[in-house]
């Protein structure tokens, strides 16, 4: 995990997390929670109190610790106090099976830690691979400025524009893991512009308010525009920021997602099972609980949507979202 702002031309990590847990709410709401395991370490309690600053400082609202052996029951009551659960060796699985009946039997993709694995080990090989993965662990998962998020997200990505070939797995999961990511951003704009824009308005009013949304108002906007005024005077010709994000389908799509926006998470949760199943062994089941993921309210239509957002963005031949679109329908066909 790095710090918000970066103080020196090499970003600096902070700490790590194990592992982060988001939840996507029926609301549309996004819930964080970090998990900390600990086969050593020193008091139970001592280790809640650090999680629970880490929890703080990223926003999570919950805390789980591992352990390799049974913490004093003190320990563990005094830890609820801040939120955090901690957990002896074993105790999880048994704990996670008496209150979610599908713990144990649920197949999915992501349910599978292995395919995770496939996909980071092969991305070590891969440098432009590995620095996409990176650019969304990085970007996405902890974002607390989703505009911000956005626009440094492509940026990030458009440094690979030529790298990634549809034809090839490793590369689909990568691209796939874009549209999760801009998903996910998209998710937490829409949560905050469904709140404060009224969609009745005409269609040069809510450009306004989404450019000034998306560049920090109008402040923002302006500077924006003053710096491509001198790189084109020194340069030449420069492409401008509202080209760089695709405006007008960037406008057509978050009207199109702040008609449904409790619904939006819908496809992000679809699109994890699409994107870890591009390096798995196909599995029916697996494909079965995809397949009706999509078939949730606008799960198709908006992950879609998205995905040939992301590759136009991206700057990315159109077979990558035409070949992610083939697979949503053949996954939903499946299950009708």
């Amino acid at each position: 995990m790095f710090t918000g702002v970066d103080l020196t031309a090499t970003p600096k990590k902070i700490t790590d997390l194990d592992v982060l847990g988001i939840s996507l709410r029926e609301d549309g709401t996004v819930g964080k929670s970090i998990f900390d395991c600990k086969s050593a370490g020193g008091p139970a309690f001592a280790r809640a109190l650090w999680l629970s600053g880490l929890m703080r400082y990223v926003g999570a609202r919950e805390g789980i610790i591992i352990m390799g052996k049974p913490a004093e029951p003190a320990h563990r009551l005094a830890a609820r106090k801040l939120d955090v659960t901690i957990f002896g060796s074993g105790a999880f699985d048994s704990y996670a099976a008496a209150t979610n009946p599908e713990y144990r039997v649920l197949q999915s993709y992501a349910g599978n830690l292995e395919n995770w694995h496939r996909i980071n080990d092969a991305a070590l090989k891969q440098p432009a691979v590995a620095e996409i993965l990176l650019a969304i662990q990085q970007e996405v998962p902890l974002c607390t400025d989703p505009a911000r998020a956005f626009r440094r997200f492509i940026s990030r990505l458009l440094q690979h524009k030529g790298e990634l070939n549809p034809a090839k797995p490793l590369h689909m999961a990568a691209f796939v893991e874009c549209v999760v990511g801009f998903s996910y951003l998209f998710l937490l704009m829409v949560q905050d512009l469904r709140l404060v824009i009224d969609l009745a308005i005409g269609e040069k009013e809510f450009s306004t308010f989404l450019r000034y949304y998306l560049w920090g108002g109008p402040e923002g906007v302006a500077n924006l525009r003053r710096m491509y005024e001198l790189l084109a005077a020194h340069e030449g010709t420069s492409e401008q920021g509202i080209s760089l994000v695709l405006w007008p389908q960037l406008i057509q799509l978050v009207r199109g997602l702040l008609e449904a926006p409790t619904q939006v998470h819908n496809c992000v949760i679809a699109l994890r099972e699409l994107s870890l199943r591009q390096m798995a062994n196909i599995d029916s089941a697996s494909d079965l609980r995809a397949g009706k993921l999509f078939l949730t309210p606008r799960a198709r239509q908006f992950a879609k949507r998205i995905g040939f957002y992301a590759a136009g963005v991206m700057k990315l031949p159109s077979e990558f979202a035409e070949r992610m679109d083939q697979q949503i329908d053949g996954l939903v066909s499946a299950v009708r």
